[in-house]
């Protein structure tokens, strides 16, 4: 039988949401869709309505138009639709455009839709693709929401039941075991899928997998070897070269790290984090041309994200400066708080972020009163710097005479950050520069010490059946030291432990996850917050 000889599905029963811009395609859709029966069908004619109309009503199906006119385009619709969970696990999200061009479609493959359809639309090709996708969704959709709700390990069970027949998604079924295994930090496990997928094919998949795998153990030159076959045999296999690059940094080929997010963005020059990497490697590099391009793109490519961030604004501003384009730095701040006027922390960091532009094109009056304003939030909120920003801040606190502030930043990013040597060694030259190498000196030492002491005594109180003073301790340390991820994990250790004698306490659960997700944040490859996620959903189960 051809395949347009094949019957029409029956929808019925489903329900489907158009985002599409232009009223005739709209028009084409709904009578296409009408055919197989639907008569639930929704509108949006922006991405802003499509998200409101996402937000009241779950959806079989959405097919969204890549170009929305004003506003978010349909990839920020899927990225802010995902992020805030809007989609349900079962259902299908099918990106339409008009564009055939290697650019586009690698771009908009990189938000990961279910699908890709290029118009003109035909009946069949509509069909054909979101019945494959809808039977695919409903197999994985138990898994999907188990990954939600963070339990890994009931999200394997799920994927090993499945796999004990045969099915039309084994593989799809083993790539999420493997990825599944990786969130919980059974590197063994996901190690033993990659292999396995390699063994009988050169999977490009398969060996990134491994990569990352080599990358979190420390072994980065099997894993850039891995990564070179990956991103040699298929240049359109993104994510290999975002890993390739961020190997290649660790290594200290920042060269060979420009080349490969390069090579990533002439294929796909529309992700914003990838710009913004790319600006980061560039300015260690001292290319400050290709720097602020990057973190120019960076900042465009972020409006109207959910993935919008301050960081691309704040390093195009330190370009600048370095450059002394004293009023361009000033610019690129006042557009930061004027793009990003509902973030309370990026206001925050344009506003510190005056301190070293007034410097220098206001003159050390303007900056102090600036200062003066400011001092008494940085002491209190110096974990909300960025490191960078810490180091920005540094030159212009100790010539405004400032050092109790520059203490606190310092004090506070040291705390934090107490396994990052590289910062040690920069605040100890900073101090002893200024000729203040002895107080440079102390103040890392005393400041160092300080978060391992409470570390320590935490783990000490635990071993001595002292869990209620243990987690007093940590609570009280997370509060002034809310960003270092040992800590953060040590209290979510605790917390779990406290709930195996105790029992179960959804309180507890919630402040263990909030523990383990923002330290996962903070250090995306730590294997130990996936164990303790594993960990954490076994508790009272």
């Amino acid at each position: 039988m051809k395949i347009h000889d094949l019957p029409r599905p029956d929808f019925s029963k489903k329900s489907f949401l158009v985002v599409e811009d232009y009223e005739g395609m709209r028009g084409i859709l709904r009578d296409l869709l009408g055919r197989a029966g639907t008569t639930r069908i929704d509108f949006a004619s922006s991405g802003g309505h499509a998200l409101a109309m996402l937000e009241k009503n779950r959806y079989d199906a959405v097919l969204c138009d890549l170009h929305l006119g004003q506003g978010k385009n349909g990839q920020q619709v899927l990225e802010e639709a995902r992020l805030r969970h809007l989609i349900a696990p079962h259902a299908v999200w099918l990106m339409v455009s008009a564009e055939k061009t290697s650019e586009m479609v690698m771009g908009t493959a990189e938000t990961r839709p279910d699908d890709y359809l290029v118009k003109p639309i035909t009946e069949t090709l509509l069909f054909t693709r979101l019945l494959r996708q809808m039977d695919k969704k409903k197999v994985l959709a138990p898994i999907e929401q188990a990954m939600r709700d963070h339990e890994y390990l009931r999200a394997m069970r799920l994927a090993d039941q499945l796999l004990t027949a045969p099915n039309p998604h084994t593989w799809d079924l083993k790539r999420l075991k493997a990825e599944l295994a990786l969130l919980s930090g059974d590197l063994k496990q996901a190690s033993a899928v990659f292999e396995e997928a390699l063994s009988q094919r050169d999977l490009p998949w398969a060996r990134l997998g491994l990569a990352r795998i080599l990358f979190q153990d420390g072994q980065l030159d099997e894993a850039r070897r891995h990564l070179l076959q990956v991103t040699g045999g298929s240049r359109s296999y993104l994510d290999a070269h975002d890993w390739l690059a961020r190997t290649l940094e660790n290594l200290g080929d920042l060269d060979g790290a420009q080349v490969a997010l390069e090579r990533a963005l002439s294929v796909s020059p529309h992700i914003a984090a990838r710009q913004t990497s790319l600006g980061q490697v560039a300015a260690r590099r001292g290319d400050t041309e290709a720097a602020a391009r990057a973190f120019r793109r960076g900042i465009e490519l972020g409006r109207n994200s959910p993935q919008a961030s301050a960081e691309p604004y704040l390093s195009l501003a330190r370009v600048f400066l370095a450059r002394d384009e004293n009023g361009e730095a000033a610019k690129v701040i006042g557009q930061l708080a004027g793009d990003m006027k509902g973030d309370s922390q990026a206001q925050f960091l344009a506003r510190v972020m005056e301190i070293p532009i007034r410097l220098k094109t206001g003159g050390e009056r303007a900056a102090h009163k600036l200062l003066e304003e400011l001092a008494p939030t940085l002491r209190d909120d110096a974990h909300r710097l960025p490191p960078e920003m810490a180091f920005d801040l540094a030159g212009p606190l100790m010539q405004l005479g400032d050092m109790e502030t520059t203490h606190a930043v310092f004090t506070s990013l040291l705390a934090n950050h107490h396994e990052h040597p590289d910062y040690a060694n920069r605040i100890r030259t900073l101090f002893a520069e200024a000729g203040r190498e002895e107080e440079g000196m102390k103040l890392v030492e005393e400041a160092t010490r300080t978060a391992l002491e409470i570390m320590d005594k935490g783990v000490r109180l635990s071993r001595e059946g002292k869990l209620d003073e243990a987690l007093s301790l940590l609570r009280e340390a997370r509060h002034k030291i809310p960003t270092n991820p040992r800590l953060l994990l040590n209290h979510a250790y605790l917390l779990i432990s406290y709930m195996e004698q105790r029992g179960r306490d959804l309180h507890l659960v919630k402040e263990a996850l909030d523990c383990i997700q923002t330290a996962r944040n903070l250090r995306p490859h730590e294997k130990r917050a996936g164990e303790l996620l594993a960990k954490l959903e076994q508790v009272g189960g």
